[in-house]
């Protein structure tokens, strides 16, 4: 069996409505059925601290809810494919809505001040596209429109729930770059003069990758620390996802309640 049928029979489901990517140290709390990474056919496995590799099943508002509790980065040395994995089986699922989530670092002061971003635009400064080499066998499907990778209805709705729910949120443009180190003072000058609110070395490649497999998106950030400042390391990253995490948790079921 290949992994979308080894899901739906553990599940005892072959659709599902939303699939929501954790970033660092991002968990949503518990779930009806938990499936371990290493029991998905063909599924890479999470090399990252902060990246438990556990896909997570369960249900609110009504709908049913795929939760991947971590995902997969090109500084690790991915290939396409593996980049491509989560929103392509997502997709195979039935998924209509795609949410990645990250840990970022604020670049602007509106950040910097801020808990939470909802992603409504982004600048891809990874050097890699995960549709690359796909023209062979998808043709021009390949040349999907950057101006829709974010439905403007969900960036609404999210904000929405952020404000209902008491959490500091603000629309962001969302800079991927290529990691695995954190940025240079000149590097976040650049970012700064481009336009951007914060920065990962994730998301970037799913939603475009989620894009192409036909889902709508929206992606939610927490601001893990202030580039400006000095110090950045991955244990605090961790410790400050952890933090706000309860926060972004309640904003992801408040959404979800608000969607039509």
């Amino acid at each position: 069996m290949n992994a979308a049928e080894v899901i739906s029979e553990i599940t005892g489901s072959k659709k599902f409505d939303v699939t929501i990517v954790g970033g660092s140290g991002i968990d949503i709390g518990k779930a009806l059925v938990e499936i371990p990474y290493s029991e998905i056919p063909g599924m890479p496995q999470p090399a990252v601290p902060g990246h438990n590799g556990i896909l997570k099943v369960f249900e609110t508002a009504g709908r049913k809810v795929l939760f991947f509790e971590g995902r997969f980065h090109y500084y690790e040395g991915r290939s396409d494919r593996e980049i491509r994995f989560i929103p392509e089986l997502s997709s195979k699922l039935g998924v209509e809505i795609f949410i990645p989530t990250c840990a970022s670092g604020a670049v602007s002061r509106r950040a910097a001040e801020s808990e939470i971003g909802v992603v409504y635009d982004h600048i891809n400064l990874l050097g890699r596209n995960p549709l690359t080499g796909l023209i062979k066998d998808y043709g021009s499907r390949v040349f999907v429109n950057g101006k829709r990778f974010y439905n403007r209805e969900l960036v609404e709705v999210f904000l929405n729930a952020a404000f209902e729910e008491g959490v500091k949120a603000t629309p962001v443009v969302l800079a991927a770059t290529l990691g695995p180190n954190y940025e240079t003072f000149a590097e976040i000058r650049m970012l700064e003069i481009l336009g951007v609110d914060c920065v990962s070395m994730s998301t970037v490649p799913e939603v475009i990758a989620a894009n192409f497999f036909g889902m709508e998106v929206v992606a939610l950030t927490i601001f893990t620390n202030d580039t400006l400042q000095p110090e950045a390391n991955h244990e605090e990253v961790l410790k400050l996802s952890a933090e706000r995490g309860e926060k972004l948790k309640r904003v992801i079921d408040k959404g979800l309640k608000l969607l039509k």
